[in-house]
């Protein structure tokens, strides 16, 4: 079996408007990455480029990377994965290449499993059949104010998520905040306003736990002068609290936030540079995203750093259901993960993409497709009408 063609598969969907600490968001879009087989096997992959340009993602992966890959036998995915990375070590390892490379890393267990007759979490090892979730929610967005935001977090308490996670950190009038450098700055709040809105939604979760997302926005010396405001509104786990780049910082986050779990990092690559984050003890749980941080391939190997120093995993998902679907399946393949994000806002891309809908039972655990590699058929009509252009 052979590769006879990589296509880029760009898919947009207007959404309704809303932020986290830096950007400001009016359309959700995906880079979908579909293989091709001389046996008429296909895979599908997502790569997740945090909104870069999908004119540029399009022509990286067709026209740079896909001719390294014509003819090559789409199983033996490691020689694959190691010779995208070698030929471009000079200009990849992180950012936009390495991300591209997941969304292909994704196809190939598609197609992997499709041959094997199975689906990719059984190839990988099998863990559990189901994964627990968090909801996802808690964006700005203006005029939506604290009832708005206790009425997102009481229905998505009504479906069965025990554990919430917000976002928080849109702090313009703070000192040196990276807000002012973006293209939108409006519908901010104050810090006392942000912190009433972490303790509004502690209020709701009970019993579960609340997740908090600064989105790197907040300097690691901010967050130590607030430790004890986060610890009074209840917060159990702080997300890319800040650069992961600050390793010195984010470890001493961990030391100084008494109770308070430092999770990341979404958009950190490569299982060399998570090392790093463990070696400098800057990190309680690992959180990679998989059309990011190198595909199954490498996130798997990202896991397996974490289990040898018992630290649990948390799979970063904001894509479309194919990258849900993909990170399911590596998520179950896990022994040590924790829960997986599960955005609950109105987003298209996640909630219309599939032919058959994934399903999750009464308290947001959710099935692992059964059927060969990822276990997914998508809708010709929700691509026909996603499709964008280029």
């Amino acid at each position: 079996m052979k590769i006879i063609e990589i296509k880029a598969i760009p898919l947009r969907w207007e959404s309704p408007r809303m932020g986290d600490a830096l950007i400001d968001v009016k359309a959700r879009q995906a880079l979908l990455v579909r293989v091709v087989t001389d046996k008429g096997l296909e895979g599908i992959g997502e790569a997740f480029l945090y909104g870069c340009s999908l004119r540029a993602g399009k022509a990286l992966l067709e026209d740079h990377l896909a001719p390294a890959l014509i003819g090559e036998d789409p199983t033996r995915i490691e020689w694959i994965w190691q010779k995208l990375f070698w030929r471009t070590v000079a200009h990849g390892r992180r950012g936009l290449i390495m991300g591209l490379m997941s969304g292909v890393d994704i196809a190939l267990w598609d197609i992997l499993g499709k041959a094997a007759g199975m689906p990719v979490y059984k190839l990988l090892g099998g863990y559990a059949d189901r994964v627990p979730s968090y909801a996802s929610c808690g964006f700005y967005a203006p005029g939506k104010g604290l009832d708005g935001l206790r009425r997102e977090v009481e229905r998505n308490l009504q479906k069965g998520y025990r554990h919430v996670k917000i976002k928080a950190g849109r702090t313009p009038k703070m000192p040196g905040h990276p807000l002012r450098c973006m293209p939108c700055t409006e519908y901010g709040v104050s810090v006392e306003e942000d912190l009433e809105r972490m303790a509004a939604a502690r209020a709701l979760v009970k019993e579960g736990r609340l997740l908090v997302d600064l989105n790197a926005a907040w300097s690691s010396g901010t967050i130590v002068h607030y430790g004890r405001d986060l610890a009074r509104c209840g917060v159990d786990w702080l997300e890319e609290p800040t650069l992961f780049e600050d390793l010195e910082g984010c470890a001493r986050l961990r030391r100084q936030l008494r109770g308070i779990l430092v999770m990341g990092f979404e958009t950190e690559q490569g299982v060399m540079n998570y090392g790093r984050l463990l070696e400098q003890g800057a990190v309680d749980i690992l959180q990679p995203d998989i059309g990011w941080g190198g595909g199954i391939t490498e996130c798997r190997k990202i896991a397996a750093l974490g289990a040898a120093q018992n630290k649990p995993v948390s799979m970063h998902s904001f894509g479309s259901a194919v990258h849900f679907a993909a990170s399911l399946h590596l998520a179950a393949s896990l022994p040590n993960t924790e829960i997986i994000e599960s955005e609950t806002n109105e987003n298209g891309l996640r909630s219309e993409l599939l032919a058959r809908p994934l399903e999750a039972d009464g308290e947001m655990s959710f099935f692992v497709p059964e059927g060969p590699g990822l276990g997914i058929t998508l809708s010709e009509a929700a691509l026909e009408r996603m499709y964008t252009a280029l």
